[in-house]
């Protein structure tokens, strides 16, 4: 049994721990300046705002990055699962060059599939790294989208200019969100906050 003392102490540590995690609203979104809104439509379907956040590398911000989705979801086997349209938006905070976020990528999709899974998608990356390599670099303030839309395929968008044409391996684009919302993501926070998380009060756990 836990003394009225420790109760005491516990609870003042879930509420340091509440007040340090990420703020992410479940609805508008505003990240260092850089707004996301509620929903948004592709190609005609409506999505929903899941959640948004910032990368960091080491204290630094490099990007801001939301989620959009047919219905909001806290779990990440929902979010893939999902039929219907979907979309990653990033804006940079940073200069970036491209060829680093298909490193994220490439790196997050072979770390997040089986050994089977990343070779049967290896020609969907090499087309992924010639749209890129038109690219060459992204400034701060530059947006950058990964769409999916069924029967078409996964789109690249530049300053919602499209970098290529559809990538149409229906297994693509959830690969690539795997990147974020998988089992090793980069950043479990970022995971966290795409996914509006909640860690559950420690005070709970003292009834």
């Amino acid at each position: 049994m836990l003394s009225k003392y420790s109760k005491m102490l516990l609870s003042g540590l879930g509420l340091a721990l509440s007040m340090l995690a990420p703020v992410v609203q479940a609805q508008n979104a505003d990240l260092a300046g850089i707004h996301y809104p509620a929903s948004l439509k592709v190609e005609g379907a409506p999505l929903v705002l899941n959640g948004s956040g910032i990368s960091y590398r080491a204290v630094a911000k490099i990007y801001t990055v939301a989620l959009y989705v047919p219905k909001k979801s806290s779990q990440a086997d929902v979010v893939l699962s999902m039929p219907g349209p979907k979309q990653l938006r990033f804006v940079m905070l940073q200069g970036m060059r491209i060829d680093e976020l298909g490193k994220l990528i490439t790196t997050g999709v072979e770390n997040n599939s089986t050994r089977t899974q990343f070779f049967g998608l290896i020609p969907a990356i090499r087309t992924m790294g010639e749209q890129f390599s038109r690219i060459k670099r992204m400034s701060p303030g530059d947006s950058f989208a990964i769409e999916w839309v069924p029967k078409r395929g996964t789109v690249f968008f530049v300053n919602d200019q499209p970098a290529g044409l559809p990538i149409q391996d229906p297994e693509f684009f959830n690969a690539i969100l795997r990147t974020w919302l998988g089992k090793t993501p980069p950043s479990q926070a970022l995971k966290d906050a795409l996914l509006d998380y909640r860690a559950p009060p420690v005070l709970n756990a003292l009834d």
